[in-house]
């Protein structure tokens, strides 16, 4: 999959440091893996935005649960989703 070079919209971040104040939020990224990979790639206070034309919402919202069972579990990792309209895609933001 090709990375989009369309611009972004940054009122996502505004969102996600509205809900996680204390958390240090980076710019985010756009998907251009697969989304398990992306998932895995994320290190906290990073956000990945999955186009929706490209991606499959309940896939992205199921992956943690599904696909990321060792991470959760032995890591501690956790990550929250968001629909962004403004980008037309889903923000996902690790924020453990």
């Amino acid at each position: 999959m090709e990375n989009k070079t369309i611009d972004m919209n940054l009122s996502i971040v505004d969102a996600f440091k509205k809900n996680f104040p204390d958390l240090d939020i980076k710019t985010p990224t756009w998907a251009v893996l697969g989304v398990t990979a992306e998932f895995r790639k994320l290190q906290v206070g990073d956000i990945v935005l999955f186009p929706i034309d490209s991606y499959n919402y309940q896939t992205i919202r199921s992956t943690p649960g599904t696909s990321m069972v060792p991470e959760v579990l032995n890591e501690g990792r956790q990550w929250k989703t968001k629909l962004d309209r403004d980008n037309k895609s889903v923000a996902v933001l690790r924020i453990a």
